[in-house]
């Protein structure tokens, strides 16, 4: 199993930085958490324990930003070179790496799903005796985004041929991501003490002549080389398309409307890179209270259903950004849309029977805070376990939003409305949210 990475991260980044902001481009932020955090989340899930980061360009604010954010097990070398090819950065990484273990090269300026780094590994062990290093190569060319840019891959026997940006016969895209041994290093000294200078690139050709530079085909994961806005754009876009394609939510009533309306708001909010995501959850209580006074006080229950939507919005606009942004599962909120849906519906059970509403309440309330009274797993066990289709079709948030909507026109006594909305509440929180059971 590999056990150490390393990650080049010295570069200017100039074409990202044309809005004036001279930020290094490790710090600039894709979905949310900066392009250095993104790497170093994937190569720990990955089972990386050390990482070598080679800094070069405001070396001090990286490093900087790895104390704050507690990085365990990350060396930081630096490249006072950094303004010729990033083959010197690797070679900087010699004086830190375990010249016995293989390593994880990655560039700091690609965004990767969630499980690449990891699945490139297992395909890349598979072959990696046979090799000095195994790139990770994408062969569908027409998706590429920026493809002059990118470098290309000629792949001949199984193994590459040749590799570089200015190839004009090509069957594949270099991804970024390669399993390396520490002989590159032997091939990057060889080049730079003739040149003065090396790429990465130069030095995989050398191995490649002795067909000892070896592909793993990763064709349909998801990666970006992100170099200009644009391309800054597209691989936020791309990160919220991957959540989406991936999400097992697509029966009966799909989630696609509400989908598309979350990835442009989340868009949006990617582009403010000072949003305020804190400010949501206040700014849906003004709503909800808002609009829950005129629907009691005008004896309507219709406005219920603008805050449920709502409370349907927020909770999925933030499982695709925890998503994007890498979250722990420690640190995510499971419990906001019962929570927020609960807000919703103190109209309808304001309508009921005052000592029935009573009761519903302190039901929806002992639910809600299950988690803190340590009680979830007697809530589980009294709640049917149902099958996982089952769930995302009638417990989806879309198909929740109709049946309440349905519910409100026929319309129905408010009691039958509360007693159907806390059993659907319960199995919601039975089977644990998002951690839906297996």
């Amino acid at each position: 199993m590999v056990k150490q990475g390393v990650i080049l991260a010295s570069g200017l980044g100039s074409r990202l930085n044309k809005d004036g902001k001279n930020e290094p481009k490790p710090l600039m932020p894709i979905g949310g958490i900066p392009l250095i955090q993104r790497v170093i989340t994937l190569m720990k899930k990955a089972g990386i324990e050390k990482i070598v980061l080679v800094l070069g360009y405001r070396s001090d604010q990286i490093e900087k930003f790895i104390k704050e954010n507690n990085f365990s097990n990350i060396i930081t070398v630096n490249n006072p070179e950094y303004n010729k090819k990033n083959g010197i950065s690797l070679l900087k990484a010699k004086e830190a790496v375990d010249l016995e273990e293989p390593f994880l090269l990655s560039m700091a300026d690609h965004i990767f799903s969630n499980d690449y780094f990891a699945e490139f590994i297992e395909r890349a062990s598979q072959i990696y005796d046979n090799a000095d290093a195994v790139l990770s190569v994408d062969r569908d060319i027409e998706s590429v985004f920026d493809l002059d840019d990118a470098t290309k891959v000629f792949i001949k026997d199984d193994s590459i041929s040749k590799i570089g940006k200015e190839l004009k016969a090509y069957n594949a895209i270099d991804t970024g991501l390669f399993l390396c041994k520490p002989s590159i290093f032997d091939e990057l000294e060889k080049i730079y003490t003739e040149n003065g200078d090396v790429s990465v690139s130069e030095g995989m050709k050398a191995l490649s002549k002795r067909k000892k530079f070896l592909p793993v085909d990763m064709t349909g994961f998801l990666w970006q080389d992100v170099d200009t806005p644009a391309m800054k754009y597209e691989a936020e876009q791309r990160l919220i398309d991957n959540f989406i394609s991936s999400s097992d939510e697509k029966f009966f009533f799909s989630n696609s409307i509400i989908d598309k309306i979350s990835k442009e708001l989340l868009l949006a909010a990617f582009k403010r890179e000072s949003f305020q995501w804190s400010l949501i959850t206040p700014l849906f209580l003004i709503i909800a209270i808002f609009l829950g006074s005129f629907s009691i006080s005008s004896g309507i229950m219709w406005p219920s259903l603008i805050v449920y939507l709502l409370a349907v919005l927020i909770e999925n606009i933030f499982k695709i950004r925890d998503f994007v942004g890498l979250v722990p599962e420690n640190k995510k909120d499971f419990f906001s849309f019962p929570l927020n849906a609960s807000v919703a519906m103190i109209p309808v059970i304001y309508n009921t029977h005052p000592l029935v509403a009573i009761i519903i309440s302190v039901a929806i309330f002992l639910l809600i805070f299950a988690p803190f009274g340590g009680y979830t797993d007697t809530i589980s066990s009294q709640t049917p376990d149902l099958s996982r289709s089952l769930l995302n079709t009638y417990f989806s948030f879309s198909f929740s939003f109709f049946a309440l909507t349905l519910l409100i026109i026929l319309p129905l006594p408010s009691i039958v409305i509360s007693l159907i909305f806390l059993f659907y509440l319960t199995i919601i929180i039975g089977n644990n949210v998002n951690g839906i059971k297996k």
